[in-house]
């Protein structure tokens, strides 16, 4: 069985089905999280669909996405962390697709239009981005090891074994960075009124 990155894609492309499923299983859980964290706010995607929709397309016409990865990539860098990069860009993509799809969609405007619109109005969602700004300057001040910790968390969305594993930060710092970050939160939303929030 094929051990690193480059072997396994290499063999995957070559006929060899159990690439398929060790994508899958090595991939799939995190895709599928931070697709939920930034795509299924009320009125959005579906994660689980966006997921399968996604495995569908790295999958189809005989591999083409992953002989792209394999072309442009050289093989000693072609780690798990560029495959997952570049499985989460082409996933972004189809979710934008969708969600321009679904915008443009006439018989979506016809069945909405007598009911409120989930989606924030301009204005909350211009507010709800000055406050995100906000808190990131804020918790930047409050160190730059919480700062790259919340980075990971919330715009990357890594579980916090994941981070351990990703920086490799023992276990216990990894905790005790998530409950710094918590108490820093906290400081900040006070610091900037946010509390309410």
């Amino acid at each position: 069985m094929p051990q690193n990155v480059h072997e396994r894609l290499l063999s995957l492309v070559a006929g060899d089905r159990s690439g398929a499923a060790w994508i899958y299983d090595t991939f799939a859980g995190r895709l599928f999280r931070r697709l939920g964290q930034r795509y299924a706010f009320p009125g959005g995607l579906d994660a689980e669909d966006l997921l399968q929709d996604a495995f569908v397309f790295y999958f189809q016409h005989d591999y083409r996405v992953l002989r792209s990865f394999l072309e442009r990539v050289p093989p000693d860098q072609q780690t798990a962390v560029r495959l997952e990069r570049y499985l989460w860009d082409l996933a972004c993509g189809i979710a934008t697709n969708r969600r321009r799809s679904l915008k443009s969609s006439p018989t979506l405007e016809e069945d909405t239009r007598d009911r409120p619109s989930p989606v924030p109005d301009a204005e909350q969602s211009l507010m709800a981005r000055d406050h995100l700004v906000r808190l990131a300057a804020c918790l930047e001040g409050k160190g730059a090891r919480i700062y790259f910790y919340y980075k990971l968390r919330y715009r990357d969305g890594l579980a916090p074994e994941e981070i351990a594993q990703v920086t490799g930060w023992s276990r216990k710092s990894t905790y005790n960075l998530k409950q710094t970050l918590s108490r820093a939160v906290e400081q900040c939303a006070d610091e900037l009124q946010l509390a309410a929030l």
